[in-house]
């Protein structure tokens, strides 16, 4: 079994990828948006594997280099907030990744703490993916992440 797994986080601008990267390697988490300047990286251990997070930038001017990126991925987590925009926006990009070169998908429906946020349900039925809700920016999410991916790399 491999004991190394690669996991990319990608969405669009300002959704919370690198927190998301900060909170799962210790790392000190954000407290305000610093765009990602094309690619950020982090690593954690998971149970039996070392995990090598790779945050993607989101803005448009970076996105054409993902493809080159994802190669070798296990488990893609596509981020996105939780407002009605911010998933319908989300949907294409769920099109083109699932399935990527036998990548597994996961949707992260963060900022789940604001007003007015879509749960993770109508988030998982707009999209069409498995989604998981979360708030970044909590540190207890760290361990449902954790479970979550811990149950991908099992399955």
């Amino acid at each position: 079994m491999k004991k190394v797994k690669k996991v990319s986080v990608c969405g669009l601008p300002g959704v919370g990828k690198t927190t998301l990267i900060k909170l799962l390697s210790e790392q000190c988490v954000p407290s305000e948006y610093v765009p990602t300047v094309g690619i950020d990286f982090g690593d954690t251990k998971i149970g039996e594997f070392k995990v090598s997070l790779w945050d993607l930038g989101g803005q448009e001017q970076f996105r054409f280099m993902w493809d080159s990126f994802l190669p070798g991925t296990d488990t893609i987590l596509l981020v996105t907030d939780s407002t009605r925009a911010g998933v319908q926006k989300t949907k294409e990009l769920v099109k083109k990744y699932s399935n990527f070169n036998g990548s597994k998908l996961l949707v992260i429906a963060n900022k789940q703490d604001l007003p007015g946020a879509l749960s993770p349900n109508e988030v998982e039925s707009i999209l069409g993916a498995e989604t998981h809700g979360l708030v970044a920016i909590n540190p207890e999410s760290k361990n449902y992440l954790f479970k979550i991916l811990q149950k991908q790399f099992s399955s």
